[in-house]
């Protein structure tokens, strides 16, 4: 149904939409909907694959997927919009996009044609509702800076003032435990000489 070539340059126009909107555009080629109408069979199809990232509450990328249904055949073609992508494509403008851009192409018999002009045309409301330009090549996705989570603590290394401190603390526990502890023979612990185990991190990874 489509040319080799028409194929990548609808890749290429589904790939950029996706990268610099987060919005996904799948074109979906069948030979029949066995009896079924196209648009309870783009609906499964946006379901069950998932078209659309889910995103959370106020991302304006959330739920923006759209199907391409195509089914020549039973001469169907139907195009099925998220919940997201209903906010900036309303029906009246897929009915349009149809009617402008594929079916004439679809009457002659050319499908590659008519579905790269609707994939286009549809990644321009994209591109009108993200604004970003079209190019025709996919930007890097912008890598999100990293950041340290609300309430994390801060991790600091183990410096050279830290050593010192800890000689400090573990010195004076030791003396105490030698000698300093009483003012008489009951009150003193001689000859213990084990080691003082502190029940505290002293590494670099935070308090």
């Amino acid at each position: 149904m489509i040319d080799p070539a028409q194929e990548q340059e609808i890749t290429r126009v589904i790939d950029e939409v996706r990268t610099k909107s987060g919005g996904e555009i799948v074109v979906v080629t069948l030979r029949s909907l066995e009896g079924r109408p196209a648009s309870e069979v783009a609906l499964q199809i946006g379901r069950e694959w998932g078209i659309g990232r889910a995103g959370r509450p106020g991302d304006p990328a959330r739920n923006t997927g759209l199907v391409v249904l195509v089914a020549p055949n039973d001469r169907q073609v139907r195009l099925e919009t998220g919940y997201g992508t209903n906010a900036f494509i309303t029906a009246a403008e897929t009915g349009r996009i149809q009617d402008q851009y594929m079916l004439p192409h679809f009457r002659q018999g050319d499908f590659g044609t008519g579905i790269l002009l609707g994939v286009t045309a549809l990644a321009q409301e994209y591109a009108e509702r993200f604004g970003f330009q079209l190019t025709g090549q996919a930007a890097p996705a912008p890598q999100a800076p990293r950041t340290r989570p609300a309430g994390a603590p801060r991790g600091r290394g183990f410096s050279l003032g830290d050593l010192i401190f800890w000689i400090i603390v573990i010195w004076f526990i030791t003396s105490f435990f030698r000698g300093g502890g009483g003012g008489g023979r009951r009150g003193r612990r001689r000859g213990w000489g084990g080691p003082v185990i502190l029940p505290f991190p002293i590494g670099g990874g935070g308090w």
